[in-house]
């Protein structure tokens, strides 16, 4: 059987936001639903396509709110409404039971899945997750970004936005568009990414870097969300959950990792010595789909 390349398409959930997904992988296979990094789109995953037909499984996606034609959330950013957002787009895609597997910023919107979710989804991966970093790091680290989650903390969500937006706009997305051109954002973007220098590879960036330069609120969802505060119980979590994390890791240490072991009683926590951020997800894909499908069975 020739695999299909996956299809871009777009629902609408039942408040009438759309939400913009690749469904990709073998269709056929059991689903398991993605959430990418932060900032980035659905498009990463047609970088995970290949190692989803490999494994067998059905690979999902996802934009959230505010990336590429994701209707952006007016109220406050929850990671808890966020799973709620999967669980009623597992309904529309008619799936009985999924997996759900995030890397990076996407970690805690797959836990958070599996917790309001409970009944369907069977299995959780979290790929060098994000933790609650102002609990967990060192109180000197992103001071701005801590002042903007203050104001969310006193109940200003106008400021709280206000503030974020300007950290994306006028800190992140101004040093790429400080670059003469695109293929100098991309080495700017990439930095020391290994694949770099693959030209698929850098098409296929080059294009993730432009969806998410199109617009703010996808990254301040995200950081509002990420910070603000985790609106779930990790107890609630019952599905078995593999947490894959890289003890050369400084964006999202082992620590987050041994959060998530402490707080949820099916997990396990597997380290890999001497890799960092970006190795650990992609020289293990095809493995970490195959692991959830086993947990899954």
């Amino acid at each position: 059987m020739v695999m299909s390349s996956g299809d871009d398409a777009s629902l609408t959930l039942p408040d009438g936001r759309i939400v913009e997904i690749f469904d990709g992988g073998d269709p056929s296979g059991p689903p398991i639903i993605h959430q990418p990094g932060t900032p980035n789109t659905r498009i990463m995953g047609r970088l995970w396509h290949p190692a989803a037909v490999a494994a067998g499984v059905r690979l999902i996606s996802v934009n959230r709110p505010g990336y590429g034609g994701s209707t952006p959330v007016v109220g406050r950013p929850s990671l808890s409404a966020a799973g709620r957002d999967i669980a009623a787009l597992a309904t529309l895609l008619n799936l009985e039971e999924y997996a759900v597997v995030g890397a990076s910023g996407g970690g805690p919107f797959s836990v958070a899945t599996a917790a309001v979710d409970p009944q369907r989804v069977r299995a959780v991966g979290v790929i060098a997750g994000a933790g609650p970093w102002r609990e967990l790091a060192d109180p000197s680290v992103e001071p701005e970004e801590r002042a903007c989650l203050a104001r969310l903390d006193d109940g200003d969500l106008v400021g709280a936005r206000a503030g974020m937006r300007h950290l994306v706009e006028n800190v992140w997305q101004a040093g790429l568009r400080r670059e003469p051109d695109d293929s100098a954002r991309l080495d700017a973007w990439l930095g020391d990414d290994p694949r770099a220098g693959d030209e698929a590879y850098r098409a296929l960036m080059a294009e993730a870097m432009r969806a998410v330069l199109e617009g703010t609120e996808g990254a301040v969802y995200d950081g509002l969300a990420h910070g603000g505060g985790w609106d779930f119980d990790l107890g609630a979590v019952r599905a078995p959950t593999l947490l894959w994390y890289g003890d050369a890791d400084e964006a999202c240490p082992v620590a987050y990792g041994r959060w998530y072991a402490d707080g949820i009683p099916t997990a396990e926590l597997v380290i890999f010595p001497g890799e960092d951020h970006l190795t650990i997800g992609d020289t293990h894909r095809s493995d970490m789909l195959a692991a959830l499908v086993t947990a899954w069975r």
